[in-house]
């Protein structure tokens, strides 16, 4: 199945987080995801203005595993718990220190730390979906207790390694910092979720979860690590800072190493050779019969040979555009190859191309649902751009990495909008306008553009359908309507 979620990443970029999941029955699975971008005329967004390099260098892909998915009850208790993959490590490693065992080590830490991320946060999620609810109070004092377990197994093995052994302490501080970090932002956002003017139904959940953000302070300040400080500018941008190095050093066990080429060069190769020796042989047919006939006029054959050689050139461009055009569906212009130890796990391949409203599926022209002034007034004419994605995952390589079961990839994938605005007008207007008084008023109006997303997911016999619309301006963002 294919899975979706949108957000803002920064003022100037829209994040998109696919996640492909194959099928534990198929060996091999495909999917689809076809996406139409409608950019408004004024922009001046073409062919000719907006390469297929440019649109490439704005649109960031990352891939990586789908983190494995456990409650933060299971990261202790169950079997396979991510607790019990990090001590088995930690004791091969200080019986024997070689650089393999360190290796496992340390990809264990990152992704215990990884799926409690993944584990609070969904379990914060929750909470805050649920805040209203009657029994919000007995979840959250369940939610820290589960928070503080979690916390202490982990500590305790910490504090277990002996003090020569301190690059091994040094790397699990790593995660315990990241890990309390998270700990803190989840435990915040549920703390203002549930604080509302009535507390007395929640008042001993909120007395809980400050009491462990207090704690946890504590502990950061004994254990030297970073957190945030009211009214300490320089403090804060170092904690961001830090985290940052923090966030980018654990997700790294989940990214994959992958290897980005054009897709299908021989063939275009090919194809485009066999156009040349088209154009060629259609030169070396024509002009025989002349200068068979008109051998005594050399001044003549000379302009005749100029002139069918521009011909040919002409001809030979033709022959290749014809093929590339008869390739380009088949053919996308880059494919990546995704590995985990060198062994594929798989390929994304990808192709953009502007295209024209005759070739939009009806379909997606029903949920871009332009309106009658749209439809109408040409000078609205919308430029569309095609971003195509096809996927294959090998299941039965990617399920048999490490001591669990990944069930799939995700793309991560960030759209730059910054060219998109240097023709944007100013981002505010001023209106004159009379009050209730009748007196003359300036009122001050956001001038946005509207950027529309429309996204199709295909796999196995299934299609899904997602609407996105992006309102901008010159300043960047404003927000996201789906």
């Amino acid at each position: 199945m294919i899975d979706i979620q949108t957000k803002i990443h920064d003022k100037f970029s829209i994040e998109f987080k696919v996640g492909f999941s194959g099928r534990e029955s198929v060996k091999v699975d495909h999917f689809d995801v076809n996406s139409w971008i409608f950019i408004p005329n004024g922009l001046d967004i073409n062919k000719q203005t907006y390469s297929k390099e440019r649109f490439y260098a704005d649109m960031k892909s990352n891939v990586r595993l789908l983190t494995p998915a456990f409650t933060l009850k299971q990261m202790l208790e169950e079997e396979g718990a991510p607790i019990l993959h990090v001590k088995r490590a930690l004791e091969a490693v200080i019986t024997e220190s070689t650089e393999d065992r360190m290796d496992e080590f340390e990809f264990q830490l990152k992704l215990f730390a990884s799926i409690f991320k993944s584990s609070i946060r969904n379990e914060s999620a929750q909470i805050m979906n649920h805040a209203d609810a009657p029994n919000v109070s007995e979840r959250c004092k369940s939610y820290v207790d589960d928070v503080y377990h979690v916390l202490q197994e982990f500590r305790g093995l910490r504090d277990g390694i002996s003090r020569d052994h301190d690059e091994l302490i040094a790397k699990m501080n790593f995660a315990d910092e990241f890990i309390s970090h998270q700990a803190d932002i989840r435990t915040m956002k549920v703390l203002k979720a549930i604080n509302r003017p009535d507390q007395q139904t929640t008042e001993g959940a909120f007395m809980a979860l400050a009491d462990m953000i207090a704690e946890e302070k504590a502990y950061k300040t004994s254990q030297n690590y970073s957190y945030a400080v009211i009214g300490d500018r320089d403090n804060n941008r170092r904690l961001l800072h830090r985290h940052s190095q923090l966030k980018k050093y654990i997700e790294s066990a989940l990214f994959l190493k992958v290897n980005t080429t054009q897709d299908g060069q021989a063939v275009k190769q090919i194809s485009f050779s066999l156009a040349a020796g088209l154009a060629m042989m259609v030169y070396l047919l024509v002009t025989m019969p002349f200068q068979k006939y008109l051998g005594n006029y050399p001044s003549l054959i000379f302009f005749i040979l100029v002139l069918f050689y521009i011909l040919k050139d002409r001809i030979k461009e033709l022959t290749r555009w014809l093929f590339a055009y008869q390739l380009k569906d088949k053919y996308y212009d880059n494919k990546t190859v995704v590995s985990i130890k060198n062994k594929s796990i798989g390929w994304l391949k990808e192709g953009m191309d502007f295209i024209t409203d005759d070739k939009v599926p009806e379909e997606v022209l029903k949920l871009r649902d332009r309106n009658r002034l749209e439809t109408d007034n040409k000078l609205l004419d919308e430029k569309i751009i095609l971003y195509r994605k096809r996927v294959e995952i090998d299941n039965a390589v990617l399920r048999n990495q490490y001591n669990y079961e990944f069930k799939g990839i995700n793309d991560i994938i960030r759209y730059h909008i910054n060219y998109l605005t240097k023709k944007m007008d100013n981002p505010e207007s001023e209106i004159t306008c009379l009050d209730e008084n009748r007196q003359i008023r300036t009122v001050t109006a956001e001038r946005v553009y509207i950027l529309h997303f429309v996204l199709q997911f295909k796999w196995e016999d299934q299609v899904e359908y997602k609407v996105f619309h992006v309102v901008v301006n010159r300043n960047g963002i404003i927000n996201i309507k789906s």
